[in-house]
């Protein structure tokens, strides 16, 4: 019997509706569907987990004391906290033990099992964890499945390998999650504990993906704290050739006296110059273009592109656009798998199409002229084998339904996800783009502009694009120029000169945010790390599944501003509500604690560098270059210099929004002093103990005081 193993019910089940065509289904369940010599399981993601830091501590410590609580205590003593290669060990989830004792059930009957994870690395993981806990020593053969249609299912089933030839990718997702155990656990508790011995009420929770992101938002913020704006001009020319006037930018060679380094014009006197140099004299044109072009529609939607436009064009939070499109995959099942990364589809699907298209127009009111351009034939570049990742875009699937009773933002998200795919089946936009540049007196001036000619694509959306397009691409739509040639005289009638002020930068908000964490070379100072990310970006496929090109992966990236908001470090302010209707998105600030964290941690602990070095280790691991022994030796010797430096630092840190502050005998004002560490830990909740003075002279006193009043006398 073949046994398939897949990562999600629903390739489970697209897996044995293909294997049933050939021999029939003879049992099915909950979790499971078999034939008479075939059978598909399947987990829920992943069904084990990384065990808690006590089971590690109580190998390494026989003699560490646990609290009240029958935890051990937190002490610099056992950190770094690093396991050995054999010891790590995994513990199966609570919930998930049904789905563990039926795979196991059918493993045991297995003559061949099949690893059907998700095509990437934390897919290969999950499988193969499965089966190692299980102690499996039948053969294991592999199956790459990125899409649940017909064709996908059953090219994934016809091409099976060998697991083990993807054994690379299975150690490179396991150094990966042990890597990111031993940082967030180590420094967690060192940077709690150095915090606490100073005063600080709370713990401290740091991550390799969550830190970095923390440290975004606070640079983005002292940008703007400490923001001073600068006086500049712009200057635009009036221009004048045979058949009609037009405007140019000025266009300022490189050396250009007055500029500062963002080529902004600070001197006055230079534009007043320029204006007496080339006001009344003839130049000419130096450059000139006149051509149609066409413009594709906009890819369909992954994950993180459907949250940043729900985030700018209705204001939903990212968190909220995830819950409502699985909403729609898995109550509603509008739409296809969400948590993607991909922006392209198998070319299998375009069979589809038809269906789909039918169902849409069902679904939603659309107007006539626009449906009558859709052609289901059409093919544009969205179809793709080879950009396909773990999973392909989220499109609208065949299902009808009433759509009034979807809540407003899945309605609002529903329709933009059909939006997209019919707009794969529709003409390109055309539009005339002239470009002129003519030069007076040796100077030169700039004009561009766009005329659409066929709205094609984006009648869609009313004639324009949606909230992602609307960039600064569109600035020069119908901004006409009158016909001109190269060679053509060009009178300059004089320069119109503009003072204005810099403006500091934006906070961040879930949109820009999560553009920043997809996009997080951007944000890289450090030239040798820039290459690693820009050699990974032209490396990547189709998308960023495994989070190797940006700060956290597709199906992560939602959870961290919650979380930072609800430990203290980050919080969520609206805008002034101004006219308009345009949706105003709520940004994101970091609380005084936050802002005293990254300045005062290690520098590398709020940067994204570490992401690039990592994912350069595990391409070694994936390609056999290297092991995850080495990979892990090499962590545990950042993790002891780094909490030593840990150790030295200040960490003086204001409680967070809503921490209870702490009085005590001499301190009126209600906040607690910074207050010397008794250099052991309270035996009743595990947090440190400090030195206090009462009426009676000097005690131990716990950290955690009034929740925990446990005190000891100072022999």
């Amino acid at each position: 019997m073949k046994v398939y193993v897949a990562e999600k019910p629903s390739l489970g089940k697209a897996i044995a509706e293909q294997l049933m065509k050939k021999s029939p289904k003879v049992d099915s369940g909950r979790e499971f569907v078999a034939g008479s010599d075939w059978a598909v399981v399947w987990a829920a993601g992943h069904i084990f987990e990384q065990v808690e830091p006590d089971h590690y501590i109580a190998k390494m410590y026989p003699g560490a004391r646990k609290n009240a609580k029958g935890k051990f205590s937190w002490t610099f003593d056992h950190l770094p906290l690093v396991p050995g290669l054999q010891d790590w060990a995994i513990s199966l989830v609570s919930d998930k033990s049904s789905l563990f004792k039926t795979i196991k059930q059918y493993v045991a009957k297995a003559t061949v099992v099949v690893n059907a994870g998700d095509p990437d690395r934390e897919g290969q993981l999950l499988i193969d964890e499965i089966l190692h806990e299980i102690g499996n020593k039948k053969p294991v053969k592999r199956v790459l499945i990125s899409g649940y249609d017909e064709l996908s299912v059953t090219n994934g089933i016809k091409n099976e390998k060998d697991n083990s030839e993807f054994q690379g990718m299975s150690d490179a997702a396991l150094a990966r999650s042990r890597a990111d155990w031993l940082c967030g656990m180590n420094f967690s508790r060192a940077a709690t504990l150095q915090a606490q011995s100073h005063g600080y009420s709370e713990t401290i929770s740091i991550g390799r993906v969550q830190t970095p992101i923390l440290g975004l938002v606070v640079q983005r913020h002292l940008e703007i704290v400490n923001f001073k704006p600068v006086d500049y001009f712009t200057i635009v020319a009036r221009m004048k050739v045979a058949q009609g006037e037009f405007f140019a930018r000025w266009k300022p060679f490189e050396g250009q006296a007055g500029l500062d380094d963002e080529g902004r014009l600070l001197d006055r006197r230079v534009a007043d110059q320029l204006n007496t140099l080339v006001k009344g004299k003839t130049g000419k044109i130096i450059e000139y273009s006149d051509e149609e072009k066409q413009e594709g529609p906009p890819l369909p939607f992954s994950l993180d592109k459907l949250q940043v436009l729900a985030s700018r064009k209705y204001g939903y939070k990212s968190e909220d656009v995830l819950g409502a499109v699985q909403s729609l995959y898995e109550r509603h099942k509008l739409t296809s798998y969400p948590r993607s990364d991909c922006q392209f589809l198998p070319v299998a699907q375009l069979d589809d199409a038809p269906m789909v298209f039918n169902a849409v127009k069902g679904n939603l009111e659309f107007d006539g002229n626009v449906l009558a351009l859709v052609d289901v034939k059409r093919k544009s570049k969205a179809w793709n084998d080879d950009k396909v990742t773990a999973h392909h875009a989220i499109i609208p699937t065949t299902q009808k339904a009433n759509i009034s009773n979807l809540s407003p933002i899945e309605r609002d998200l529903y329709a933009e996800i059909c939006r997209r795919y019919l707009a794969q089946f529709m003409p390109n936009r055309r539009y005339r783009a002239v470009a002129a540049t003519a030069e007076v007196c040796g100077q030169r001036f700039v004009a561009t502009g766009t005329t659409t000619i066929s709205p094609g694509w984006k009648l869609i959306y009313g004639a324009t694009a949606d909230a992602e397009d609307d960039s600064a691409k569109a600035s020069d739509e119908g901004n006409t120029l009158p016909p001109m040639a190269k060679g053509d005289a060009a009178d300059c009638l004089g320069l119109d000169v503009e003072p204005r002020k810099t403006t500091p930068p934006k906070h961040f908000t879930d949109a820009s945010l999560l553009e920043a964490m997809i996009n997080i070379h951007k944000y890289v100072t450090d030239e040798k790390i820039k290459v690693i990310f820009m050699k990974m970006l032209s490396d990547k496929k189709g998308g960023d599944e495994d989070g190797a090109c940006g700060l956290g992966t597709p199906a992560t990236r939602h959870t961290f501003v919650p979380k930072l908001i609800d430990i203290g470090l980050m919080t969520r302010q609206e805008p002034e509500k101004g006219k308009g209707k345009k949706v105003k998105e709520s940004y994101l600030v970091p609380t005084a604690a936050g802002v005293a964290l990254i300045q005062a941690l290690p520098p590398e602990l709020g940067k994204p560098d570490m992401t690039a070095l990592w994912e350069a280790s595990m391409r070694e691991i994936e390609a056999n270059r290297t092991d995850i022994g080495r990979f892990l030796d090499m962590q545990a010797g950042w993790l002891g210099k780094t909490i030593e430096k840990i150790k030295s630092l200040p960490l003086q840190l204001p409680d967070p929004p809503g921490a209870k502050k702490k009085s005590f005998s001499g301190n009126g004002g209600g906040v607690r002093k910074s207050s010397e560490s008794a250099g052991i830990d309270c035996a009743k909740c595990g947090a440190p103990m400090h030195k206090r003075k009462g009426p009676r002279g000097e005690f131990y006193g716990c950290s955690k005081y009034p929740e925990c009043k446990h005190i000891e006398n100072i022999s």
